[in-house]
């Protein structure tokens, strides 16, 4: 019988910065509260991956290893690869920084 890993693979304590500079002050953070739980693997995460966000990974993965090194390089290997937009759609320049800055929020 093997066990069952009940962690969740994200933090749900995780909390937005209300300033854009995180503060330097020990304890100020709130990624984990110190001898509060284990330290998680996935703790800066607010949620799970989406389906489709573990699909970007993966094209983001090929495409870099296959050498790409600009943002015409990585959307034309996307697109090459069959990896499309959250729409179906192939990837633009504009489109892809467009995701990006969502997913980085």
């Amino acid at each position: 019988m093997s066990a069952t890993n009940t962690s969740p693979q994200y933090n749900p304590q995780l909390q937005d910065w209300a300033k854009i500079i995180p503060s330097s002050e020990p304890g100020q953070g709130r990624i984990e509260a110190p001898g509060g739980f284990d330290n998680r693997v996935w703790q800066n995460r607010e949620r799970v991956p989406e389906a489709f966000e573990l699909s970007l990974i993966e094209g983001l993965e090929t495409v870099f290893s296959g050498g790409a090194q600009s943002l015409d390089d990585v959307v034309t290997g996307l697109n090459n690869a069959g990896y499309n937009d959250r729409l179906g759609a192939p990837w633009t320049e504009a489109s892809f920084q467009q995701e990006l800055a969502v997913l980085g929020r």
